[in-house]
């Protein structure tokens, strides 16, 4: 009996329960046998009272270990390299309640918990509210508006007019007097309600960005000549493509004021068109993205979060020759962070959009069941923890990025915390406890944390980002060191190589040309609909093929796009058939399908020019 499996047994309520009352019945044994007269029942009065103690000394370390039962929430565990490499990884010890070890810090948030979103009318009863400062560099919210949509107004957190109102005026009284928000512990609140969604109108003219709203990079390779071309054959799409009116909200700069690229600039508007048509696209994608967001919305349980169980999440089917104890059946956070990704990665927001009231119940249900340490695992097992923060997290930062809304701003700098404090200080990654060196599969989840984080203009340690690099570089592997393994000496994997290429493009690395070539050829040799479906390889893939704009690009799009589109159910989801989703259940295969076909907007493109210039100091 191995280590993991003692833990499994010690930390079952039902052994710890069973000792307690075995404790008791002991004690109340010893006492009745020394009040009798005979000589033997001291004898055995003194054997039980040494039983007793024992049990009660071993209540006094079990206790401690039950405890440990209350923290993270149970992920996809699809995450874990799917290709090779696992013969060295044993999960026939997995217990999915097995929590992992709080690393709560001691700053002054971390001991601060949300207050429910519908307790929000009494805070106008207080006679005084006291305000921290907003992190540097940090805009101004935009205003509230004091109407609440319908849909969210049938929920427990609908928010009335007359309430709407005195945000509205508290948040000019703040910004007026002292540039302030709301203590932390009212961060929930303070989410600016979504505004109503415009009537589309269809015959809305396409207009593109003025130069200013595009990176120079894209305008020299798109002459101003071939701008009427791509207007036309753009006008013919869906119409929902071409439904929304340029406007500062709806085409936002390729550039933030500090002078970073805006990575969500072609997410709404005319510059997503311009992103559809340029970067693969079609009118078929977009309608496919649709259908899959209104299945996610439909999903979505009334106080904001995803139910896995309801979507058939947890089901054991040993992929890959290994049993994980049914991993994903608990996966709440995990999943409802998923699917605020695929929401935002549409440019919705909970200011604006279609669905803009899903994306705000989501993010009010994040931020009130974030823990005072930061982390936004929920009720994790020692296995998915890591997972479900890290998804949950990204789609934090992403809010605070695209909105700056105070109250997501604060989620995601007391999450980045959490994830620093994780990070293994001497290899820089991330695994299932603070003492694990850490894998690949997790660092690209964490990376992509801090860099949104960072886009949000949190401040972030530079030891973390050195540690990722330090991490990424351990893992390398092939002839170019272009491809990746899961963990280091390992052997590589496609799955890997094809996150490890995703993360150092998006994070800014400069990757040499020899080891691009490398992992592109590895990853065109399983190209989508080869074999069973894997949406958790076809993700990283996509994002790493999709920066790079050639020929291999050009291939695995057009496979990506001709699985995903004849695979598609008839109420907008995807099969649970594929590697992982039996775990994740259908929300899963949904949202992470949904992320592949927003690749051509989702995130910007980082040129070669780009690559240059940010070589050695990624995340700018």
């Amino acid at each position: 009996m191995n280590h993991f499996t003692l833990v499994m047994i010690w930390s079952d309520p039902r052994f710890v329960y069973s000792v307690a009352i075995a404790a008791v019945l002991l004690l109340c044994v010893t006492i009745w046998l020394f009040r009798r007269p005979q000589r033997s029942g001291r004898q055995a009065g003194m054997v039980c009272l040494m039983l007793s103690i024992m049990a009660h000394l071993a209540l006094l370390l079990l206790v401690p270990i039950l405890s440990q039962r209350n923290g993270g929430s149970s992920t996809v565990d699809e995450a874990v390299d799917d290709n090779v490499g696992m013969e060295s990884v044993t999960f026939s010890t997995f217990d999915e309640d097995m929590i992992a070890e709080d690393v709560s810090g001691t700053d002054e948030q971390s001991v601060v918990s949300p207050l429910p979103v519908s307790e929000l009318e009494e805070l106008f009863d207080e006679p005084s509210i006291s305000a921290f400062e907003l992190p540097s560099e940090t805009v101004p919210p935009t205003p509230a508006v004091d109407v609440v949509p319908e849909s969210l107004a049938k929920t427990d957190y609908s928010i009335s007019d007359d309430t709407a109102d005195d945000l509205d005026a508290l948040l000019e009284e703040a910004l007026a007097a002292a540039t302030v928000v709301p203590e932390p512990e009212l961060a929930a609140e303070m989410l600016s309600p979504p505004k109503q969604a415009p009537t589309p109108e269809p015959n809305l003219k396409l207009e593109f960005p003025e130069e200013s709203q595009l990176a120079t990079s894209e305008l020299e390779r798109q002459p101003q000549t071939e701008l009427a071309e791509v207007n036309s054959r753009v006008g013919d799409m869906d119409p929902t493509i071409q439904a929304r009116p340029v406007s500062s909200s709806n085409a936002p700069s390729a550039y933030t004021p500090s002078g970073n690229k805006n990575d969500f600039a072609n997410r709404v508007g005319s510059a997503k068109n311009y992103a559809i048509e340029r970067t693969g696209g079609s009118a078929e994608t977009e309608a496919s993205v649709a259908e899959a967001l209104q299945y996610l919305v439909n999903q979505q349980r009334p106080d904001g979060s995803w139910d896995p169980m309801k979507s058939g999440a947890g089901q054991e089917r040993s992929p890959l020759g290994e049993s994980r104890g049914g991993a994903g059946g608990r996966a709440t956070n995990a999943i409802t962070g998923l699917s605020l990704l695929a929401l935002l990665g549409s440019g919705n927001t909970h200011h604006e959009g279609e669905h803009s009231d899903a994306v705000y119940r989501g993010l009010a249900y994040l931020i009130q069941n974030q823990k005072a340490d930061g982390s936004l695992a929920g009720n994790a097992a020692i296995y998915a923890s890591t997972y479900a923060h890290g998804m949950a997290s990204l789609a934090m930062c992403e809010a605070a990025a695209i909105t700056q809304d105070p109250s997501a701003i604060t989620a995601a700098e007391r999450a980045i915390k959490f994830t620093i404090r994780m990070q293994h200080p001497a290899t820089g990654g991330w695994r299932y406890t603070p003492g694990d060196p850490g894998d690949m599969s997790q660092l690209g989840w964490q990376a992509m944390v801090l860099d949104a984080g960072h886009r949000a203009k949190l401040s972030i340690d530079r030891r973390a980002i050195s540690g990722v690099q330090k991490f990424m570089r351990s893992v390398r592997a092939g002839n170019s060191g272009g491809l990746a393994s899961y963990r280091p000496g390992e052997r590589p994997s496609r799955t890997m190589t094809a996150e490890s290429l995703a993360t150092r493009l998006l994070i800014g690395d400069r990757v040499p040309q020899s080891e691009i070539a490398e992992a592109q050829r590895s990853i065109s040799q399983e190209l989508p609909g080869t074999g069973q479906d894997n949406y958790y390889y076809w993700y990283y893939a996509t994002l790493a093929l999709h920066q790079l704009q050639d020929q291999s690009w050009d291939q695995w799009n057009e496979a990506l796009t001709n699985r995903l589109l004849s695979t598609q159910r008839s109420d907008g989801s995807w099969p649970t058939t594929s590697v992982w989703g039996g775990y994740g259940g259908s929300v899963y295969t949904t949202a992470m399908a949904a992320l592949c076909l927003e690749s051509y907007y989702r995130h910007a493109l980082r040129s070669d020019q780009d690559r240059v210039a940010n070589a050695g100091n990624p995340l700018r």
